[in-house]
C-alpha cells in the first residue's frame, strides 16, 4: 500500500541535496526517518506506561528522597541495605 504525503519544498530540496551523487534515494531516506521516529515514539510510550505502573504500585520517591539520592550519587555514597 502506497500513500503520498506533501512535503514542503524546503525539505524536498534538502533531500535532493543529501542524495545527490549517492546511491540513496529521497524515498529511502524518508522511509528510514519515519521508521526511526516510530521506533522512538513506541519506546517512549512504553517508558511512560512503565512509569505510570511504578506510580500505581507506589514505587515513587518524595522530592527530598530524590534529591538525597542525587546528592549521594554525586558524592559516591552507597546505599546500604
Amino acid at each position: 500500500m502506497n500513500h503520498s504525503i506533501d512535503l514542503p519544498q524546503s525539505l524536498l530540496k534538502r533531500l535532493d541535496k543529501v542524495t545527490a551523487g549517492t546511491r540513496t534515494t529521497p524515498a529511502s531516506i524518508v522511509k528510514q526517518a519515519v521508521m526511526d521516529r516510530l521506533d522512538y515514539e513506541e519506546w517512549l510510550l512504553e517508558q511512560v506506561d512503565a512509569g505510570l505502573a511504578d506510580v500505581a504500585a507506589g514505587r515513587v520517591l518524595t522530592t527530598e528522597e530524590f534529591w538525597k539520592s542525587i546528592n549521594d550519587a554525586r558524592c559516591g555514597n552507597k546505599k546500604t541495605a
